[in-house]
């Protein structure tokens, strides 16, 4: 499964799901995938929250040092939308938009049982 059908997937299955993007974790995007009336550009959402990103990991280091509690998802709910980052690895996150009242939890179930294609797809 390439990236593009994995990213649809996610956006069609998921109620309130606008957008899905594969972003490097210098904040290029690898591919993406959106509603036609989506109305947000992902990239360069995910490209902003970069550095938040960047201090999550950080974050989570300084918590748990080398003891495997790297971070794996960081979840932003603003007024206008909800924004899930999940890490596929070390170099690589996919970012699903969501409006206010999207599914958040079947955003995560998918991206959860999807990260093996998004993995193989690297």
């Amino acid at each position: 499964m390439t990236f593009r059908e994995i990213l649809e997937k996610v956006v069609l299955q998921t109620p309130g799901a606008l957008a899905a993007a594969v972003m490097a974790t210098d904040g290029i995007p690898v591919d993406e995938f959106a509603r036609d009336d989506h109305g947000i550009d992902l990239a360069a959402l995910a490209v902003e929250f970069q550095r938040v990103l960047d201090q999550s990991r950080k974050v989570a280091g300084a918590l748990y040092g080398g003891s495997g509690g790297g971070l794996e998802e960081l979840i932003l709910i603003t007024s206008g939308h909800q924004i899930l980052f999940r890490q596929i690895d070390d170099e690589f996150f996919v970012t699903i938009a969501l409006e206010p009242t999207g599914s958040l939890g079947k955003a995560r179930y998918l991206v959860r049982s999807l990260l093996r294609e998004l993995h193989a797809a690297l």
